[in-house]
């Protein structure tokens, strides 16, 4: 091989790999509406269903042990209180089959059992659909060798999940009618999960402690005894000369009229 032509493969490597450690922002867009889209399709139902949101922290997680082209789950998720998911293609990176390639393993989990079926593995599947994981971060990066699969020229997808889930003798969601148990936080239900309410349905008080508003009239015109205030002192005089020309201005007309009637 020409001087020339290594020095532009390797070049050509370092742009690809440059480039290939950070998703665009419509494919992490397109993977956290793929997970609540699968997540919302749960069977048997799920009772209580949490969307998942972009974390920008888990994402730089997930691209750091990305970048080491190992196909394990990273030795630090226990610490780091994360699951993962990991996805290898040697053809460009397609976000709607990795998505559903883990959401497939649904076939060979057994929700009674809370197990896979013999021969198996379900446990993507699991992690994907976790409930009470809320966050979501990924991050691709493409691989002169995939150790522990020797690929050659590949990309690896590593999606990191907060809080972590699997966890043993748990299943990944509690049973039941969609969204019957939402939580007071989260009770609408929106395509069978939980969230929050829309902004045009918060109620605008707390009915449970009403707020009485003040009586303006009273305190228009209430002064204490102790006000003895030169300002207060004028203030009352003038409410009572007011008080008295509004009492007195009937009286008034009423003679105005008899003197007119005498003459």
């Amino acid at each position: 091989m020409h001087l020339n032509t290594a020095l532009r493969n390797a070049g050509l490597w370092i742009l690809l790999n440059l480039a290939s450690g950070h998703l665009t922002e419509q494919q992490a867009s397109d993977i956290v509406d793929i997970h609540n889209d699968l997540r919302s399709q749960v069977q048997p139902s799920a009772a209580f269903m949490q969307k998942v949101v972009w974390n920008e922290t888990v994402r730089l997680v997930a691209e750091s042990y990305a970048a080491k082209c190992i196909f394990d789950d990273n030795p630090d998720l226990p610490n780091l209180k994360l699951g993962e998911n990991l996805y290898v293609t040697t053809d460009s990176l397609n976000i709607t089959k990795a998505m559903l390639k883990w959401f497939d393993e649904n076939r060979d989990y057994d929700f009674d059992s809370n197990s896979c079926r013999e021969d198996t593995f379900c446990r993507q599947y699991t992690r994907m659909v976790w409930s009470n994981s809320t966050q979501i971060g990924c991050a691709a990066h493409l691989c002169q060798t995939i150790k522990g699969l020797g690929l050659k020229n590949a990309t690896l997808l590593v999606c990191d999940y907060y809080p972590r889930g699997n966890y043993e003798g748990q299943r990944p969601y509690e049973q039941g009618e969609s969204c019957s148990k939402c939580p007071e936080e989260l009770p609408r239900c929106e395509a069978n999960i939980c969230v929050k309410l829309l902004p045009s349905e918060e109620p605008e008080y707390d009915a449970t402690e009403p707020t009485i508003p003040p009586d303006t009239a009273q305190e228009s015109t209430a002064v204490t005894e102790e006000d003895t205030t030169e300002d207060t002192k004028i203030w009352k005089v003038t409410t009572s000369r007011s008080e008295m020309e509004r009492s007195s201005a009937p009286l008034l007309m009423g003679v105005w009229i008899l003197a007119a009637l005498i003459l």
